[in-house]
């Protein structure tokens, strides 16, 4: 079981190109010299898919499921986003659609012990993630990025695919409530992420070739 993961990296995200507009000062002040606490709690809508006709085990490590993650931005306010349970309900809605027979496991090694009754055990990870609040003269957006680690084995412990995947969000600057604007813009790359696994883990060459050998052993 992993400890609590919490990032501390400084920002990178680059502007986005839009016809930016100055901000009022009193956005900027109320911006700066604190520390956001921005918790995040969202449903995730179901993709209307067909699942694959496999049975998975997954497993939820705890640096997935309590997730935090620090930005301190330098001369302005530090904004601590709380992913709590937010990571666990969108796997699981994206799992549960995307395969027939979706089995939670206490560990790895359970899933291992018990790969005669699965096609492959699956590992979610949040890599890395990143948060911007508006900047004067510069973005009048709050974003965030997240980046996603999708493993999957075979039940005899050899990998299939180990695939990062990507999302971005955004929302615009609110003076009045500036965490909001932040956890919206965190939803909106969650589900972007969500989004790019339902729509491209299919088209992965290994995974296409894992499916192809299911199909062929129920031939």
């Amino acid at each position: 079981m992993g400890a609590m993961k919490k990032t501390n990296n400084r920002l990178f995200i680059r502007p986005r190109p839009s016809a930016i507009r100055t901000l009022p000062v009193l956005v900027l002040v109320a911006l700066s010299a604190c520390t956001h606490s921005v918790p995040v709690d969202t449903e995730f809508p179901e993709p209307l898919i067909a699942p694959m006709p496999v049975a998975v085990a997954v497993y939820y490590d705890e640096s997935l499921i309590d997730f935090e993650h620090t930005e301190f931005i330098e001369q302005g306010s530090d904004w601590k986003v709380k992913l709590g349970d937010a990571n666990l309900k969108m796997f699981e809605r994206l799992f549960g659609s995307m395969f027939q027979n979706l089995v939670p496991v206490a560990s790895p090694e359970a899933g291992f012990a018990e790969g005669s009754r699965f096609e492959a055990i699956i590992i979610p990870a949040i890599e890395e993630m990143q948060v911007a609040p508006p900047r004067y003269g510069e973005s009048e957006f709050f974003e965030a990025w997240i980046q996603y680690r999708v493993e999957a084995f075979h039940p005899n412990r050899e990998p299939i695919v180990n695939w990062l995947v990507s999302g971005y969000g955004r929302s615009e600057g609110s003076m009045l409530q500036p965490s909001k604007s932040l956890q919206e813009a965190t939803v909106l790359a969650m589900r972007d992420a969500a989004a790019n696994i339902v729509i491209k883990f299919r088209q992965q060459p290994r995974i296409r070739e894992w499916l192809d050998q299911q199909e062929g052993a129920d031939e």
